[in-house]
């Protein structure tokens, strides 16, 4: 029985079975190694490859902000916006209009995994000509939106 196994029902057992026999020192204690520069740089660069990092600048979530507002200068709008997130091989970004509608854009070098969703919330009516009008606007607006950062960001 090895006390550093990770499954907690194997570590239960063994604690019951300590309190029912009484504790004994039988525990295979396994040191930890000692790592040297090469294995420690073997474990950055897989953590680095696994984790992608977020490469937005800090303008670039005030551009779109200011971009995508003035789509709707004219048109009485609440928007509520996520982060946006910059990665190698996805750009993701979106936003809530006026509590209702829920929007991401999400770019990627594939354009048929690219595109515009929409999610409806429960106040949302398909029969209000203004949320037709917000929806084309949305879907107008991602156009320069998928251009702008596949030519900036996935062409590199």
């Amino acid at each position: 029985m090895n006390i550093n196994d990770k499954s907690s029902p194997i570590q239960m057992r063994f604690f019951m079975k300590c309190m029912r026999e009484g504790f004994t020192n039988d525990v295979d204690i396994i040191p930890k190694k000692d790592f040297n520069v090469k294995d420690m740089l073997k474990i950055t660069r897989r953590i680095n490859e696994e984790q992608q990092l977020n490469k937005k600048t800090a303008y670039d979530q005030d551009d779109e902000e200011k971009k995508f507002r003035n789509f709707f200068r004219d048109l009485p709008v609440n928007i509520k916006f996520i982060e946006l997130e910059v990665y190698d091989n996805l750009i993701f970004w979106g936003g809530t209009v006026n509590g209702i509608i829920q929007f991401i854009y999400k770019v990627t070098p594939d354009e048929a995994t690219s595109g515009v969703e929409f999610n409806y919330l429960e106040d949302f009516s398909p029969d209000d000509p203004q949320n037709d009008e917000i929806t084309g606007r949305i879907e107008s607006y991602y156009d320069s939106f998928f251009k702008y950062w596949r030519n900036n960001i996935l062409q590199k």
